[in-house]
């Protein structure tokens, strides 16, 4: 073999893993988050608080696709089915990776094994409240007039296996108490009828509930988070009557199971720097969201405790999606 031909073989054999890598380089084009839920609500709020700061951090677009449906199974399973590049996120949140397996006949995704996990990055606060025109002033006086009138008092959700539904069930474990429950498709609808006093309570999102406690519209009674929070100093826990109760209504990053681990340290990374942003943090908190992170790892783990804890109150309350 002549000098020249071992020269142009050793030159293109060093070429090779530089090319590998510009051809490999992530991100190489737009990220897509997609979010189970249609514009507007709390979790796209959340989800177009974080796109654009995830850009900057990663130096690619990211574009927040809705999918709304099914609980939001719907981008759940389109995430799990994506090529495990990067390229396509799931705006994590309970209902698919911990909620769901125990209320769905049958899911087109593995929610254990499907998704790698990100990051978690934030609680929304949930709050109960209750209509204007109702004499509770406390969660102690709600719960007194549940057991005055079992089945009777009418707590409303905005869908079954929600987390407005969520926090009726745990409520009803924790308080051994019974009410009824009324269901509706989303939010908006379930507000209207809230208001209109047609309804008792609810246990719903901050950034839809604290604005009407301000303006004097509703009685916000207790948070969900386990113990006071710093964006309603003013109001008690739910678990200072009913020991033990505690939602997280969190939301974070997911990509498709087997996305390198490289790629996720580097969205992981990108995630917490933003979390931590003050500018964002001060948006985030707007909208009633405080940073509750976690990594990939220490992620991983929550969603298996979040299962073991939900899936036995579920059954016992005959929970069920067909």
């Amino acid at each position: 073999m002549t000098m020249q031909r071992r020269t142009l073989l050793a030159t293109g054999a060093l070429a090779l893993p530089a090319l590998a890598r510009a051809q490999g380089a992530w991100p190489n084009r737009p990220i897509r988050l997609l979010v189970g839920f249609a514009p507007g609500g709390a979790v796209d709020i959340a989800a177009r608080l974080l796109a654009p700061a995830l850009s900057t951090r990663l130096g690619q677009a990211v574009v927040v696709e809705n999918r709304p449906g099914a609980g939001a199974n719907i981008a759940a399973e389109a995430v799990a089915n994506a090529t495990p590049d990067g390229h396509v996120l799931l705006l994590a949140t309970p209902g698919p990776l911990t909620i769901n397996p125990a209320i769905y006949e049958k899911l087109a995704f593995e929610p254990e094994r499907g998704f790698a996990p990100v990051a978690r990055l934030g609680n929304i606060l949930d709050v109960l409240a209750v209509p204007g025109d109702r004499p509770w002033r406390s969660v102690a006086d709600v719960l007194a007039a549940t057991r005055a009138k079992p089945g009777e008092v009418v707590f409303s959700s905005s869908g079954i296996g929600s987390g407005s539904h969520l926090g009726i069930i745990l409520l009803e474990h924790l308080a051994n108490i019974s009410v009824l429950h009324v269901s509706y498709r989303g939010g908006g609808p379930m507000m209207g009828d809230f208001l209109s006093g047609k309804l008792d309570a609810t246990v719903g999102t901050g950034p839809v509930l604290v604005p009407l406690g301000q303006a004097g519209r509703i009685h916000l009674l207790g948070v969900a988070s386990g113990e006071r929070s710093r964006l309603l100093p003013n109001v008690p826990s739910i678990a200072e009557t009913a020991p033990g109760y505690e939602m997280g209504n969190w939301f974070g990053l997911a990509a498709p199971a087997s996305t390198p681990p490289e790629v996720v340290a580097r969205l992981h990374g990108a995630a917490a720097e933003a979390m931590m942003d003050p500018a964002l943090a001060a948006r985030f908190s707007e909208q009633a969201v405080e940073p509750a992170l976690l990594g990939p790892a220490e992620f991983g783990a929550f969603l298996a405790a979040e299962r073991t804890r939900w899936s036995p109150l579920l059954k016992a309350a005959g929970v069920r999606v067909d």
